[in-house]
C-alpha cells in the first residue's frame, strides 16, 4: 500500500473522542438493534449546544436547534463520560454534560 500525504484542514478545535468502552457498545447496540450510529450531535454536544428536550408529554427528544432534533428517544444508556441515545431511527452518541430541559 502506497501512503499519500493529504492535507485535511483541521478544525480550529481539538473534540475529545468518546471512550473506548462506549464505542464497544454502540457497535453492540447497533447489531442488535440494526440502527445506525451518529456522530453528528457529538461535537455540538461536547461545546454543550445540545440538550435533551422533554415535551409536556414526556416524550423525550435530542434537541440541536429549533429545527435540527432528533425522533423520540426510547432508551438512553450512560457509559463512562457520555450517553448513548436510542431513538426510532438511529443511535447516537454526546457528552453526557448536557442539560435536560423542558421543550414545547
Amino acid at each position: 500500500m502506497s501512503e499519500e500525504n493529504t492535507s485535511v484542514e483541521q478544525p480550529s478545535q481539538n473534540y475529545r473522542l468518546p471512550q473506548g468502552v462506549t464505542l464497544q457498545h454502540c457497535a453492540k447496540l447497533g447489531i442488535v438493534e440494526d440502527k445506525p450510529i451518529m456522530f453528528d450531535y457529538w461535537t455540538d454536544s461536547c461545546d454543550k449546544e445540545v440538550l435533551i428536550g422533554v415535551r409536556d408529554n414526556g416524550e423525550k427528544l435530542l434537541v440541536k436547534s429549533a429545527d435540527e432534533y432528533t425522533s423520540p428517544i426510547s432508551k438512553i444508556y450512560k457509559v463512562e463520560t457520555e450517553y448513548i441515545i436510542i431513538t426510532e431511527n438511529s443511535i447516537y452518541v454526546v457528552s453526557a454534560e448536557i442539560e435536560t430541559k423542558r421543550v414545547s
